[in-house]
């Protein structure tokens, strides 16, 4: 295909503004093997340009992400089947939009045969429970996506991928091992009920077991919890912990806030994806404080009073934001 036209039609595709005829071509395209790699050096040029762009916040990056998944949501109806797991970002002034377009293959001797994912996600104060095709049960928490295949067939394991924060209650199958991926580790069951926290942007990370067993498997290490046991992981020196955690796991499912020892940062990533606001810190001031409690269904201001109850951290609104800054 012509480098230079073609390079234009993917522009307009990803940023949404494209003709029929366009869309057409664009389609057509990248089912073409042979244009495979033009669609890749593009992909990797277009990945090169948004490192420059300036970053964005944590709400940004969610709004930006919902806006994406729409996207997606138009190419997965145009149903592409030649098309490999690509990457594709698109820069713009305002932002970074990050666009995922996920086709697995499985070869078969001289047949493909396309295992189709769906991708499962939720927004700010938003949770949805639902089933896997084996029969599980899963509840994903705010601002988060889990990723698994339409069926588990021809495969020796049930591996889902987990983005943010979900609790798992996995039906049995000996022969399959479940296996939920996530950038930081992933737990290894058979059976078992169990919670799973592994945001992005989180400094800890953790695994809850209510009952059955589980492996988590790290770089270099491996851990296996029992019910009632916990471990987490700090994702800025890769420490980790292992300790009993007799409380009921994933209390946010009834709409419940629990710490315990989480830094005061992590404390605000969760209260903006629950309650949908923006919280920042005074500047000059430093904020290591560690916070331990648990609120039930508690209004986002009922939260902050009990913030400044338990620390020296006070709060007010500013332009449509809160601020967190210390008594003096």
């Amino acid at each position: 295909m012509q480098k230079n036209n073609k390079r234009i039609t993917f522009r307009h595709f990803l940023n949404g503004v494209y003709s029929c005829d366009e869309a057409e071509s664009f389609f057509s395209d990248i089912k073409d093997s042979a244009n495979r790699q033009t669609v890749e050096n593009m992909t990797v040029e277009i990945w090169e340009e948004t490192t420059i762009q300036p970053s964005c916040t944590h709400i940004e990056k969610e709004r930006y992400k919902q806006e994406a998944r729409l996207l997606l949501k138009r190419i997965k109806k145009r149903n592409a089947p030649h098309v490999k797991q690509v990457l594709l970002v698109a820069g713009s002034v305002a932002a970074v939009i990050a666009i995922i377009l996920t086709f697995s293959y499985l070869f078969n001797g001289k047949n493909n045969a396309v295992t189709a994912y769906t991708e499962i996600h939720t927004g700010f104060g938003e949770k949805k429970q639902f089933l896997l095709p084996d029969g599980s049960t899963v509840v994903l928490n705010s601002c988060s996506q889990l990723s698994y295949p339409v069926k588990f067939v021809n495969c020796r394991q049930r591996k889902v991928k987990l983005q943010g924060e979900a609790y798992f209650d996995v039906a049995k199958d000996a022969a399959k091992p479940f296996i939920v991926a996530t950038g930081h580790f992933d737990v290894r069951v058979l059976g078992t009920a169990f919670n799973v926290k592994s945001y992005e942007t989180d400094d800890l990370v953790a695994v809850d077991v209510e009952r059955g067993k589980v492996k988590v498997e790290m770089q270099g290490a491996s851990v296996q919890l029992t019910a009632k046991e916990q471990m987490t992981v700090n994702t800025l020196s890769g420490d980790f912990n292992k300790q009993k955690n007799y409380s009921e796991a994933a209390v946010w499912r009834k709409g419940w806030l629990r710490f315990n020892h989480t830094p005061i940062r992590d404390v605000v990533r969760e209260l903006e994806r629950v309650y949908n606001c923006r919280i920042i810190f005074s500047e000059g001031q430093e904020f290591n404080n560690l916070i331990s409690g648990e609120h039930d269904n508690q209004s986002l201001e009922s939260v902050l009073q009990s913030l400044e109850f338990a620390s020296e951290i006070t709060f007010k609104k500013e332009n449509n934001q809160i601020v967190l800054y210390k008594k003096q």
